[in-house]
This record gives C-alpha cells, structure tokens and sequence, in this order.
C-alpha cells in the first residue's frame, strides 16, 4: 500500500512539472503569414537590396515568395503594375513623378520608401563618350544611346545637354549591357549609362567618361530609385506591403555592413568579373527609407524645364508612407 501511494505521489509529481515546463514554454507560435508577389525588375545596381534579399534568405524570414518579369525600364515597370500583371518594383523617382501627373497615383500604384540615393559620392548614370569627342559640343548633332527615352538616365543627359547648350541630338534605345559596345563600335557619339556597365565599359576600353549626370549636373544630388507597389495590394494586404518593406530595410542594412559581400552578390547576379564588382561606385541606400522632400523638390525644376514635369509635386502628395512608419516603430 506504501508503495503504492509512493508511486502516485511520483506520478503526480511527474505531471505536475510537466505542466509547469508546457506553461513556461509557452504556447507554439502561429506560422508567419506568406505572401507571393510579382515583382518586375531590372537587373541593375539599383536593384541590388532585391538580390540581397533573395539571397541571403530574407525573403524566406519574412514569408515572401516572389514571381519575377524582367521591364525594360522604370515606365515598363509601371506600366505592369498599372495592368495588373505586377505587384511591387523599383523605379526611378522620374517615372514616379511622370506618373503622379497622370493621374496614376494613388488609383493604380503607390510609392512606398524610398530605395536608393544618389549623390556626387554615390553616383548613378555617367555619360560614356567615342575617345574623339572632348567636350559636350562635340556631341552636337550625334546619336546618344539610352535604354529608354523617357527613363530617368534619358532625362539626365537631355538635362545635361540642355545646360550645354548642346542641340540636334538624337536618342537610340539600346539594352544597358550593350551600350558600351556600341560606343566601341561608333554606332553612337556617347551612351548614357548606369553602374556596373559604366565601370565594365571603362576597364574594357570601350571609351572615355565624360562627365556624371546623376552625382553631377543637372542632378547632383537626388532619389534615384523608389518603391512602388500596385494599390490594390496596398490597400487590401498591407501585411504583405510591410513584410517587402522589413526585408527591404534588413537587406539595406546587410549590404552597410558587408559592402565587400554586397559587391560578390552584384557580381554574381549580373556575372560580373572580380574586377568590376570591386570597383564599381555603389548608390546609397538609406537605411530608415524615408523621403527628403528638398531634395525630390530641388531636381523638378529641370524635368519642368524639359516639358517632362508640367507642376511641381510636393513628397507628401508622391509618397505614402505609413506603412513604412508602422514597420520602422516596431525596431524602436
């Protein structure tokens, strides 16, 4: 009998820490929300918080899974969040401000944060010009090669050109990655071009650089890239909008802290070859991704002066940014 009741004072005992272990342990936490998203993107430096994001697993840690389109450019990129066919993008501030006029913010797409900066220490679109041409009059009446006409590098050089005083000019639209090529090549007088192509075209050769137009003149300093999401989402699943965003903000973080391992995911995303990677100029990525309204407001002036603007946009009519606040508070 002794022995018995020994036995069920051990059991009793037994559950009795068992229970106490469940409780300190907590319930099993709910699995995270998963969200899929087109993305349409170039395979650019711009894009470079995406490709950290893939693959360092940041996508994976925040419950995104994405389907990818390639654009030919920022207006592209709209265009398919405009149709429906995508869901977030990075674009240039030009096309976000083109498209606030008309009329397609906020009913078809809403800018978000913005993704990178570019500055005289941080430069973003070079001119590349045939090793005769020595200075902007040179370029009087020649070709210039752009990916698109109406994108944000296409505007810099028609500002440039404008200030030079520089006419009878025409556009070519030529794929980035060829476009040092065709300056080799003398199909075109100059090629407005973004990194990596800029540092790859210079240590290969293909010509000389003339001068900076995004980290110089007519856009010293400027949000180069934003991110945009199609309003629908926005509107109906903000979880997913802020989950990009705290993937975004991570991967942005990663690459200040490890810009040695930024460069080799570069490198390997766009197969680029050791040297290019380790020389090419990276854009600044802010880390809070909030708006400078003097700075979106200082570069409107000259996409006024070239028609591609007809009003000035104040930042606060551009962006919405609450739901990056909401994720910011919750790291403070």
């Amino acid at each position: 009998m002794c022995r018995e009741k020994r036995f069920l004072r051990v059991k009793a005992s037994a559950c009795l820490f068992a229970v106490v272990l469940l409780a300190a342990c907590g319930a099993p936490s709910p699995p995270k929300p998963q969200f899929t998203l087109r993305i349409s993107l170039l395979r650019t430096l711009d894009h470079l918080p995406y490709f950290v994001m893939r693959e360092q697993g940041l996508d994976r840690e925040h419950g995104l899974q994405f389907t990818e389109d390639s654009a030919s450019g920022g207006s592209a990129i709209l265009k398919a969040i405009a149709a429906g066919s995508a869901d977030v993008g990075y674009i240039g501030s030009v096309p976000a401000l083109s498209g606030f006029e008309g009329g397609l913010i906020p009913g078809s797409f809403v800018p978000v944060a913005v993704a990178s900066v570019a500055d005289p220490e941080h430069p973003g679109v070079a001119v590349l010009t045939r090793r005769e041409v020595n200075s902007w009059k040179d370029l009087e009446g020649q070709a210039i090669a752009v990916h698109a006409i109406n994108s944000l590098n296409g505007v810099a050089i028609k500002g440039r050109l404008q200030q030079e005083g520089v006419r009878g000019t025409t556009f070519v639209e030529i794929p980035l990655a060829n476009m040092g090529l065709a300056v080799s090549g003398g199909n075109v007088a100059a090629a407005a071009m973004s990194e990596p192509w800029v540092t790859q075209s210079l240590l290969r050769g293909d010509g000389k650089l003339l001068d900076w137009v995004i980290g110089g003149q007519p856009f010293e300093r400027m949000e180069f890239t934003v991110i945009v999401f199609r309003a629908e989402l926005h509107r109906n699943q903000p979880q997913a909008v802020k989950a990009f965003l705290r993937a975004h903000l991570q991967a942005v973080k990663w690459i200040a802290e490890k810009p040695d391992r930024a460069r080799s995911v570069l490198a390997k995303i766009l197969d680029l070859s050791p040297d290019v990677s380790q020389k090419v100029r990276l854009l600044r990525w802010p880390l809070d991704g909030r708006t400078d309204p003097a700075m979106l407001e200082s570069m409107q002036p000259v996409l006024i002066g070239l028609g591609m603007l007809k009003a000035p946009v104040a930042a606060r009519q551009l962006y919405d940014q609450t739901l990056l606040s909401e994720v910011l508070k919750e790291g403070s």
